[in-house]
């Protein structure tokens, strides 16, 4: 039974993607813990969603710092943004583009810093010559999100294999669809 607040955040996170008005109940069932455990760890619901967006806000954060490193190459921080993408389709999907949704709305101000920096992530990977520079790169940062909202969402789902994201996502955001 899990019982560390950690591994019941990252059961419950898609649990609340899947369904945003999930009750205690149905998330402690669906994590495979009691709701006195649930409660235990998270005394309100709101407590839980405030966890869960602050969890995912420094996931992504912490994604973004080691990819900023001015010494990593361009190509390599590209890489490990993509590689690390869970976060960033979590973002996307429970904190960026409906915030209010969980009652957190003050988790926009930092989810949109955060895409502030995947941006200029993007023009550097432009600069670089890594991704097209006639897109907009506010549209290629939103790309990538979308990208890996649907790769996370296939893999919960048991439509891909989690190797086979990140892979799915460069894929896509490099070379696009045409065969």
């Amino acid at each position: 039974m899990r019982t560390d607040a950690t591994e019941v955040l990252e059961s419950a996170i898609p649990i609340l993607a899947k369904d945003r008005s999930a009750s205690m109940q149905v998330i402690a069932t669906r994590s495979g813990i009691s709701r006195a455990t649930l409660v235990r760890l998270f005394p309100t619901r709101q407590h839980l969603v405030q966890a869960m967006a602050q969890k995912i806000l420094d996931d992504c954060d912490r994604i973004l710092t080691r990819a900023e490193a001015d010494n990593a190459p361009m190509e390599q921080a590209l890489t490990a943004l993509i590689a690390d993408y869970p976060p960033f389709a979590q973002l996307w999907n429970l904190v960026y583009v409906e915030p209010d949704v969980l009652g957190v709305p003050e988790a926009s101000t930092r989810a949109e810093a955060i895409f502030g920096r995947t941006v200029k992530l993007v023009e550097r990977s432009q600069e670089a010559g890594l991704l097209r520079q006639d897109m907009p790169a506010t549209w290629l940062a939103s790309t990538f999100c979308g990208l890996a909202e649907t790769a996370w969402e296939l893999t919960l789902e048991g439509h891909m294999g989690a190797r086979q994201a990140p892979d799915f996502i460069t894929s896509i955001l490099l070379h696009g669809a045409a065969a």
